[in-house]
C-alpha cells in the first residue's frame, strides 16, 4: 500500500518515527507532518498565511502548519502518486470520547476521508509500560486488520486507542467501541502575575464510560477502535423538522 503518515506531535516525535520504521518494511511510506507540536489543533487550516514546506528526504515533508494543513497540502499538491490511506499517529496520549473534537491527530486522519480506504488515527495512552516501538508493532497489525476488513474499508474514520500495558497485545485484544463522553472541562484559569492572560483548563473526567465505550475498553487493557462518521447531520431531528 501507499500510506501517507502524519500526526500532530511533529515530524520528529517518537510516535511517527517508530511507525515510519515499522511500516516501511512492507509499504510505500510518504510523510507530511508539522514542524512543531500542534496538539489540540483540531481541523484548523491556515488559510491566512503562507506555509513553509521542507522536503527533508524522499517523500518526507516537514510543514510549518497544522495537522490538517499537512495532509491537505500533501494530497492536493506534493504527492503525485495515488495514496491508498492516511494514517495519523502514533499520538502520545489518548484521544477518547469528546477528545476527538479537538484532536489534531484525528484531524490529520480526517483529511484523508476522500481516499479509497478509511483513514486511521492511532493514539497511545502513555509509554510507561508499553514503549513506542512496541506500540508501533501493534499498530502495524491493527492497520493490516482494518485495511483487510471490507466492512470498515471506507466511508468512516477509525479512531484507535492503545492501552499502556505490559501485556503483549494482539489482534485478539481489539474491541470495536462507541465514543464515550467526558464531563464538563475544568475551568480556564487566569495566569498569576500576567494581567489579562488565561490558560485553558484540563479535560473533564469521563462520565459515559460504561461497557462498549472506548473508555471502558482502555480501562480493561483492550485496544479500542471507534468508527466515526463524517456526516454530523442529526437525521432523526431532520426527519421530524
Amino acid at each position: 500500500m501507499k500510506i501517507l503518515l502524519s500526526n500532530d506531535d511533529g515530524y520528529y516525535a517518537s510516535g511517527i518515527q517508530s511507525l515510519i520504521n515499522e511500516l516501511s518494511v512492507a509499504h510505500d511510506i510518504f510523510v507530511a507532518a508539522p514542524s512543531v507540536n500542534q496538539s489540540a489543533g483540531s481541523s484548523a487550516l491556515s488559510v491566512r498565511k503562507d506555509i513553509l514546506v521542507e522536503n527533508v528526504s524522499k517523500n518526507h515533508y516537514i510543514i510549518d502548519g497544522t495537522p490538517a494543513d499537512c495532509v491537505h497540502i500533501a494530497l492536493t499538491c506534493l504527492i503525485k502518486e495515488e495514496i491508498d490511506i492516511v494514517v495519523s499517529g502514533i499520538n502520545l496520549g489518548a484521544n477518547l470520547g469528546d477528545d476527538v473534537i479537538y484532536s489534531g491527530t484525528v484531524a490529520a486522519a480526517l483529511e484523508g476521508r476522500h481516499l479509497k480506504m478509511s483513514p486511521i488515527a492511532i493514539s497511545l495512552m502513555s509509554s510507561v509500560n508499553m514503549d513506542i516501538k512496541k506500540s508501533a508493532k501493534v499498530s502495524k497489525k491493527i492497520i493490516d486488520e482494518i485495511t483487510s476488513n471490507k466492512i470498515i474499508y471506507k466511508n468512516t474514520l477509525l479512531n484507535v486507542n492503545i492501552p499502556d500495558t505490559s501485556k503483549d497485545l494482539d489482534i485478539s485484544d481489539i474491541e470495536y467501541t462507541r465514543l464515550g463522553a467526558r464531563d464538563l472541562p475544568l475551568p480556564a484559569t487566569k495566569i498569576i502575575n500576567k494581567s489579562d492572560y488565561y490558560r485553558i483548563g484540563g479535560a473533564g473526567i469521563p462520565k459515559d464510560n460504561g461497557k462498549k465505550t472506548d473508555f471502558y475498553a482502555i480501562e480493561n487493557n483492550k485496544i479500542s477502535i471507534s468508527p466515526i462518521l463524517y456526516d454530523y447531520t442529526n437525521n432523526n431531528i431532520l426527519e421530524k423538522l
